[in-house]
């Protein structure tokens, strides 16, 4: 039986991940690095003692009277879709807020290839969520005709 050791996934590693896969990570404090986009930051917290996660905020919010609707497609995008997760909670000025999250199983560690993929997937899926909501739900400010 062969014995093989990965090792274990750092700010570091992770960072040289994001630049393998051509975006610039932001590292934060001791625990995360970001990558930033126009209008849109996906973030991988490493908090010691706990598994690495994936976390982002869809930029906008909503009213309160669009919660059955953000409901609906919050599910409809949990069940067909395994990375991210979505959540929705609500802000302090009563506004619906969308969060995407993944836990990376990277416990035992990773090998440059596992983490430069599931880093890239997490992105990638992440991304397209987003894309989902934008057209789900389109910013009336961003029609070219008014009332359209």
């Amino acid at each position: 039986m062969t014995e093989s050791q990965t090792p274990a996934v750092t700010l570091d590693r992770v960072s040289t991940a994001l630049r393998s896969i051509g975006l610039t990570p932001f590292i934060a404090g001791n625990d995360q690095v970001a990558a930033i986009f126009t209008n849109r930051t996906i973030r991988i917290i490493m908090p010691p003692g706990h598994p690495a996660q994936g976390i982002a905020e869809w930029p906008r919010s909503f009213n309160m009277a669009h919660r059955a609707a953000v409901t609906e497609a919050v599910v409809q995008r949990n069940a067909t879709t395994y990375i991210p997760k979505i959540t929705t909670s609500i802000n302090d000025q009563g506004f619906i807020n969308i969060r995407m999250h993944h836990v990376f199983n990277w416990v035992v560690g990773a090998s440059d290839e596992q983490l430069e993929s599931e880093v890239r997937h997490f992105i990638i899926a992440t991304i397209a969520t987003m894309n989902f909501f934008d057209e789900q739900f389109p910013d009336p400010w961003t029609k070219e005709t008014p009332n359209a």
